[in-house]
């Protein structure tokens, strides 16, 4: 993809003109890190992010050189939205979607022998098609028995409550959970209690499924006007909770209100859903939401506490990252 061909060479002229403190975080945001991996109970190494993708994301978002809000980021993030949405452009013929897609699963280590996801390669219209793909049903991960399992494919961090989340997580900007969209009766006890944070990498499975069953009382987009900021440094300068648009569900499940929170970054701000599901009963596991293309994040708040499985609680204590499936156990 000439993309990614010209996005490298360009990349590697930028460091070389960078000042070493810059140079450096770029090449410390594009290294590899430790991840606990739940289903194996093993640890692996994961990129934080391309080089390509390091290169930019730090010097816009990370160390944000060119501010937060102004006329030059904001007009930046609209390129790099609406050069994301160029992903929706179709295929010109099944050969190219073979080509395309190919060279794409193997630049970010998508599994394709076997192949595990629902169309054959030559059948996706367009990269965008690919991106929001599912999987073949008898390739989809199976569904955990605990109450409140993994909403997606994600690396995933529990915090104690929204103040530990604040005073770890997002410290560096004017977070406020009454911002979020969260019906406001509630906001003391989402306060109070468990959060997840997920992030999903291009690589990952990118469509939401339902924590819990329950009835969803509210499921509406928030900060439809944003321009919304990289997801890949959810903490610092860019408060992506209260300004990025982001889908807020709600789902009742009669002792426990799980409020999910479907975060859109730069190009995946057209996040699929169906407002139509308010009112209606959820069982654990539907699909709710999917991203297009990149990568992005979500929240999970709960209005009771909840106990964490063994094997989520101990790995979530050990380590600072833990991959999940979607449709994982996490909690009761």
């Amino acid at each position: 993809m000439w993309i990614f061909k010209v996005g490298d060479v360009l990349s590697g002229i930028i460091v070389k003109m960078l000042p070493s403190r810059v140079s450096d975080r770029i090449m410390f945001n594009s290294s590899e890190y430790s991840v606990y991996v739940l289903r194996t109970r093993s640890m692996k190494k994961k990129h934080r992010m391309t080089f390509m993708e390091a290169v930019f994301a730090t010097i816009l978002f990370d160390l944000a050189l060119f501010g937060t809000s102004n006329p030059i980021i904001n007009g930046i993030i609209r390129f790099f939205t609406s050069l994301q949405n160029s992903w929706d452009r179709p295929f010109s013929s099944k050969e190219d979607a073979v080509t395309q897609v190919t060279e794409f699963c193997k630049r970010l280590s998508i599994q394709q022998n076997p192949w595990i996801w629902e169309k054959s390669i030559e059948d996706y219209v367009s990269l965008n098609d690919f991106f929001s793909r599912t999987y073949a049903q008898s390739e989809f991960p199976s569904l955990g028995t605990a109450s409140i399992v993994a909403p997606a494919c994600c690396t995933l961090t529990r915090y104690n409550d929204d103040a530990s989340m604040k005073s770890f997580l997002i410290k560096g900007c004017n977070y406020r959970i009454e911002d979020i969209g969260l019906p406001s009766e509630d906001i003391h006890l989402y306060r109070q209690h468990p959060v997840f944070v997920g992030y999903l990498s291009p690589t990952d499975y990118h469509r939401i499924h339902s924590p819990t069953t329950g009835k969803c009382t509210l499921c509406k987009m928030e900060g439809i006007h944003e321009k919304s900021a990289s997801v890949k440094f959810f903490g610092g300068k860019f408060n992506i909770l209260n300004s990025n648009k982001r889908v807020v569900i709600v789902i009742d499940s009669g002792n426990i209100k799980v409020g999910l929170i479907v975060i859109g970054g730069i190009g995946v701000d057209s996040i699929v859903y169906d407002s139509n599901i308010t009112g209606q009963q959820i069982t654990k596991g539907q699909e709710l939401s999917a991203f297009r293309a990149g990568g992005s994040a979500i929240a999970m708040f709960s209005t009771a506490p909840i106990q964490f499985t063994p094997e989520f609680e101990g790995a979530s204590k050990k380590h600072a990252h833990v991959e999940v499936q979607v449709g994982e156990s996490l909690a009761d």
